[in-house]
């Protein structure tokens, strides 16, 4: 008797289902990551990044973020002079870390001066296009 649905009892239970499910998740689902996007774009828009020179400070010693550039050369020196040595391999990996390390920390990231609204729009539409994402990606399913 079931396997006899016409298409509108199918498309009545299906609203059904949908009503009791507290809507249609899918469409939840990208109303949050719209929400999310465009909060993260409008916050992307109010800050600036800016960098500049980067010093080591190892006691009284200060090392500019030009000088770690030095461990790589000589790496790479002894590299091609010895290919079977694992110490120059060791320098060069330690000095790309070095390097990568001293530009990540030369970053410096402010936020520009902004209205309440603006600033209230921003975490606003972020919070809630987190909520609706986390309240679709971890439902309990039947």
């Amino acid at each position: 008797m079931g396997k006899n649905k016409n298409t509108t009892e199918e498309l009545e239970d299906l609203k059904y289902k949908n009503q009791q499910s507290g809507g249609n998740e899918l469409l939840q689902f990208f109303i949050g990551i719209l929400l999310l996007g465009a909060g993260l774009f409008m916050l992307s828009k109010r800050v600036v990044v800016n960098s500049s020179w980067y010093t080591w400070r190892i006691g009284s010693f200060d090392l500019s973020s030009g000088t770690v550039t030095i461990p790589l050369i000589i790496g790479i020196i002894w590299y091609f002079f010895n290919t079977k040595s694992i110490i120059p391999k060791i320098i060069i990996t330690l000095s790309v870390i070095f390097i990568v390390l001293s530009i990540i920390m030369s970053v410096r990231i402010n936020f520009l001066t902004t209205s309440m609204f603006d600033y209230i729009l921003i975490f606003g539409m972020a919070a809630a296009g987190s909520g609706l994402l986390l309240k679709t990606l971890f439902k309990k399913r039947d």
